[in-house]
């Protein structure tokens, strides 16, 4: 499984984009927790956070030293709309 992971690109670029837009979603929450001085939220999303980026970049760094651009887009395209759920998420919070 893990050694398809690494040689088809596709599955690669699949599991990239949805550990990025995980990691960048819990990034985003560990920032807010960590200012809102929350430890047990900070905890979990950054135990959270770790795995999924070991995951995301032991895929990536293999696809970058074998030339597959495929996961690369993932990992851009993944990041980017992490970033965007997590900030709306929170922004919707602080109006309710």
């Amino acid at each position: 499984m893990i050694k398809e992971l690494l040689l088809n690109p596709w599955y690669g670029t699949i599991v990239i984009f949805l550990t990025q837009i995980f990691m960048l979603y819990l990034r985003t929450l560990n920032i807010v927790y960590t200012t809102n001085k929350n430890i047990f939220g900070a905890l979990w999303s950054n135990t959270l956070f770790a795995s999924a980026w070991l995951i995301s970049t032991t895929i990536g760094m293999n696809s970058i030293l074998t030339g597959q651009w495929q996961p690369m887009i993932g990992f851009v395209i993944g990041g980017s709309i992490g970033t965007y759920w997590g900030l709306h998420m929170e922004i919707k919070k602080k109006k309710d």
